[in-house]
């Protein structure tokens, strides 16, 4: 779901039909902002049935903290998911950005080093956590096997001017090289 709206939190219905069928394949679920509207004890009982259903989360801090709460002036929400609660149960949880530059998002760019910035920001993320969520964790929750520097793998990397995690997500220096499925995609 896709709005600050406690009564219609469509994350529960969906984890409860996946254990009701039994569907045994990947099933992820994007934005899920209701959930973060609810009371603590409501988060945690619901992130619970959503690890048992095993359903992978993604957040996407640049477009919900762009469209949620625009009609509340005071104690505007943030329009993000139950992220702590959700990691608490043992559901993975990615970040990522789903709008480029359109009505949704007029200055998307899609860099996963944003979204890593923005949930330390409005997330209370520590950077590796942060960074984690854009990476490794977001390979796991759609099916992508592990990733790192594997002798005879094809790269999927990007090379940046950073001494550190923290650096790279602080400064967003230039990529000064990408690779994508072992091929380079971009030189800066």
């Amino acid at each position: 779901d896709e709005h600050t709206d406690a009564t219609r939190v469509s994350l529960e219905d969906l984890a409860q039909r996946i254990i009701a069928t039994g569907f045994e394949y990947l099933v992820t679920a994007s934005h899920c902002v209701s959930l973060g509207m609810l009371s603590y004890a409501d988060q945690q009982r619901i992130s619970e049935l959503v690890a048992t259903a095993k359903i992978g989360v993604v957040t996407l801090p640049h477009t919900n903290l762009f469209l949620q709460g625009r009609d509340q002036q005071t104690a505007t929400p943030r329009g993000l998911t139950a992220i702590k609660a959700l990691r608490e149960a043992g559901v993975l949880v990615a970040a990522g950005a789903d709008n480029l530059q359109d009505p949704f998002n007029p200055i998307g760019r899609g860099d996963p080093l944003e979204s890593a910035a923005l949930l330390i920001l409005t997330a209370h993320q520590l950077p590796q956590d942060a960074f984690d969520a854009v990476s490794c964790v977001a390979r796991k929750v759609i099916g992508l096997g592990e990733s790192g520097p594997v002798v005879g793998a094809l790269a999927d990397l990007m090379l940046t001017p950073s001494t550190s995690i923290r650096e790279a997500i602080a400064l967003s220096p230039p990529r000064t090289l990408v690779m994508h499925l072992g091929r380079i995609t971009h030189i800066g």
